[in-house]
C-alpha cells in the first residue's frame, strides 16, 4: 500500500520523562544545574536534529500463531493476540537524524555529565516523534477505527532480530536509517515499530498488552 513520508515532525521535550532516562524520580531533587543542562540540551536538539519519518498502511493477516503483514512474517504471540481484530496495520520507521548521533558522541568525550543529559533528552525527542506519528495516523482514520499502541522490535516476546522485516517493508534508506548485523539501528535515536488498526469496540485491553502482561516490574510497561 501507499508509503507516507514525513520530512519535518516537531520536538518535545517533557523534563520528568528526561529525569527518568536519567535514573532520577522527582523533579523538585534536581538541582538547578541539572534543569540547566536539560534546557540546553533540548535546544541544542532541536537546533541539529533532521527529524523524519516513513510509515506504510498494510493490510494484516494472522497465520499460524504469527502476523503476516506486508508479505513479511511477524513472530509474537502477544502482537497476533493483541491484532486479532485488525485488519490493517502502520509500519514505521522514524529518526532524529545522524547529526544529533555526532552531537552526543562528540559531548560525550568532551563533558561526559552533559553527554549524559543529551542522551537522555535525545531519547525522549524521539518517543516524542513517534507520539506525533500515532496521532497524525489516527487523524486519517474513519471514526468507528482506533488505533492500538504502538510496538517496536524488542518489546515483549517480538525479538529485536525482528527488526530487520520492517527494513523490508520500508525503504529505511530514505531517511538515513542503516542496520547493523546485531539489528540495531544507526542513527541510534531511531525508532521502528507497528501500530494496529482495527474497529473501536473490539480493540483488547484498549490497545495495551501490557495490561495483560504479569511483569509489572518491566521498565517498557505501559499502564
Amino acid at each position: 500500500m501507499e508509503l507516507h513520508k514525513i520530512n519535518s515532525i516537531p520536538l518535545s521535550f517533557h523534563e520528568g520523562s528526561i529525569l527518568s532516562r536519567m535514573g532520577g524520580k522527582k523533579m523538585i531533587k534536581v538541582s538547578q544545574r541539572i534543569k540547566k543542562l536539560m534546557r540546553k540540551a533540548e535546544n541544542d536538539i532541536k537546533r541539529d536534529a533532521e527529524p523524519k519519518a516513513l510509515f506504510r498502511i498494510s493490510w494484516v493477516e494472522r497465520k499460524n500463531g504469527s502476523l503476516l503483514v506486508s508479505n513479511q512474517t511477524l513472530k509474537s504471540r502477544k502482537l497476533v493476540k493483541l491484532f486479532s481484530s485488525c485488519d490493517r496495520a502502520a509500519v514505521f520507521l522514524l529518526t532524529l537524524g545522524k547529526n544529533v548521533d555526532r552531537l552526543i558522541q562528540k559531548t560525550m568525550k568532551k563533558r561526559s555529565c552533559y553527554g549524559y543529559v543529551l542522551d537522555a533528552a535525545a531519547s525522549v525527542a524521539a518517543e516524542s516523534m513517534a507520539s506525533y506519528l500515532q496521532k497524525y495516523v489516527e487523524r486519517r482514520l474513519d471514526e468507528e477505527e482506533s488505533l492500538t499502541l504502538r510496538y517496536s522490535p524488542g518489546y515483549c516476546d517480538w525479538p529485536l532480530r525482528e527488526q530487520s522485516k520492517i527494513f523490508k517493508i520500508l525503504p529505511n534508506e530514505q531517511i538515513g536509517v542503516s542496520m547493523s548485523e546485531s539489528y540495531l539501528m544507526t542513527p541510534r535515536k531511531s525508532i521502528s515499530g507497528i501500530i494496529g488498526i482495527c474497529p473501536s469496540d473490539s480493540l483488547m485491553d484498549g490497545g495495551n498488552v501490557c495490561l495483560g502482561c504479569k511483569n509489572t516490574n518491566c521498565v517498557f510497561r505501559r499502564n
